[in-house]
């Protein structure tokens, strides 16, 4: 969350003639993965020896490195799939350098995500038992913010908070402060396709070629002061997380079975929910297949609707959409297929409904009340999934498992 100008008098663009100085081998490296992960040349930027994407979000060798490992270029852009695990417990934050009105902040920050029921806790050092310390840094000179992604299940481990900050409100510095939080944790800016939203100027940050992934339940478009995570903040700003903040949190960090990526596996067949072909197209089908590790459209992420809600999101890890009845039409047979999840539209909704046989799980349409089957009971690859009426058999018996 730079100030536009700031950074571009401060640095250069990746990539464009006329820098003053080479790039030396690691940055070099971190600007051609970007480039390769499909960020436009236009939005990277190195500014101090540093590299950053959308003007704030700090990225290091490691997580450029991630973001072109197979299978994962595409997924990773504006909801990255470097999140953090859901083994930490605990995330501290460290701003011993932070007085008066930024110290203040930081406090009211952390708490906007301490109060949130998610996977983790937020608290400021000294704490006990924390899972991973973020280094909070002031930096003078620079009105705004920056911070990085996370990798290898951890969150980038520092936030850097522009002094020239002091001329605004605690409710403007907390703003700042919880925007860069949430890039440690994986979240991309909401207005990433046209940043002239909330900044007045800029265009798309760029789609790597497939579009960004949506968090499920979330808003499509942005609005100026629609959202902590838009690009760039206004004198006005609270500080405060709106709603649909708060249901991307819970998408991707409330606790229970959604944290991580899961087989979704037939109990007859032994096999896996998967999006045919691996495609990002709308009305894709969904079929079984054997269940392997490095293929993304084997993999889903199940998040809860909303907070408490009984009802899920099941999204691929490759396209982002969500399992759904084609046409929302009740009737045995009714095929399934992938769509752009909306919390509008009850046919991408599911219950999962305890089967009584260990580990396995019903998944039941909010729409129809009709649940997932292998249609047939195929034991192929490519055997078709569809709706039916709900019955104790194992071509209908799901178990969730956590890829490691």
């Amino acid at each position: 969350m730079f100030a536009r100008s700031l950074v571009l008098a401060a640095g250069c663009i990746a990539l464009m003639s006329g820098c003053a100085e080479p790039l030396d081998d690691e940055t070099q490296e971190i600007v051609g993965n970007l480039v390769k992960a499909g960020f436009p040349a236009d939005d990277i930027m190195v500014v101090d020896g540093k590299v950053y994407v959308g003007r704030d979000a700090e990225v290091t060798l490691a997580a450029s490195r991630e973001m072109i490992e197979p299978g994962k270029a595409t997924e990773e852009q504006y909801r990255t799939n470097n999140l953090i695990s859901a083994s930490l417990t605990k995330i501290c934050v460290d701003g011993s350098s932070f007085t008066g009105a930024f110290s203040t902040a930081l406090d009211l920050a952390i708490q906007n995500y301490d109060e949130l029921p998610l996977t983790f806790a937020m608290a400021r050092t000294p704490s006990t038992d924390c899972s991973y310390t973020i280094n909070a840094v002031i930096q003078p000179g620079v009105v705004g913010g920056s911070a990085g992604f996370p990798s290898s299940g951890l969150p980038y481990h520092t936030i850097n908070i522009g002094g020239g900050l002091s001329s605004y409100s605690v409710d403007v510095i907390e703003h700042v402060i919880t925007h860069e939080l949430g890039h440690t944790i994986g979240f991309r800016h909401s207005d990433y396709y046209n940043r002239s939203i909330s900044c007045g100027s800029g265009g798309n940050e760029g789609d790597a070629g497939v579009g960004a992934i949506h968090i499920p339940g979330t808003p499509t478009t942005a609005v100026v002061g629609g959202s902590l995570m838009n690009s760039c903040f206004r004198s006005v700003e609270t500080g405060e997380f709106a709603a649909s903040d708060i249901t991307a949190l819970t998408a991707l960090y409330s606790p229970g079975v959604q944290n991580e990526f899961y087989y979704v596996r037939a109990k007859h067949s032994n096999k896996c929910l998967h999006v045919h072909g691996g495609g990002f197209t709308n009305g894709d089908s969904i079929t079984q297949w054997d269940c392997l590790y490095d293929a993304h459209n084997t993999q889903w992420a199940i998040a809860p609707v909303a907070a408490g809600s009984q009802y899920y999101y099941i999204t691929s890890r490759r396209s982002g959409k969500c399992a759904h009845v084609h046409g929302g039409v009740y009737g045995n047979g009714a095929g399934i297929t992938q769509w752009t999840c909306l919390a509008d539209a009850y046919n991408t909704q599911w219950e999962l409904i305890d089967s009584g046989d260990p580990g396995y799980f019903y998944m039941r349409s909010r729409a129809t009340g009709q649940c997932a089957q292998v249609n047939g009971g195929s034991l192929s690859n490519g055997g078709s999934i569809s709706q039916w009426d709900c019955m104790s058999s194992p071509h209908m018996l799901w178990k969730m498992e956590r890829v490691w």
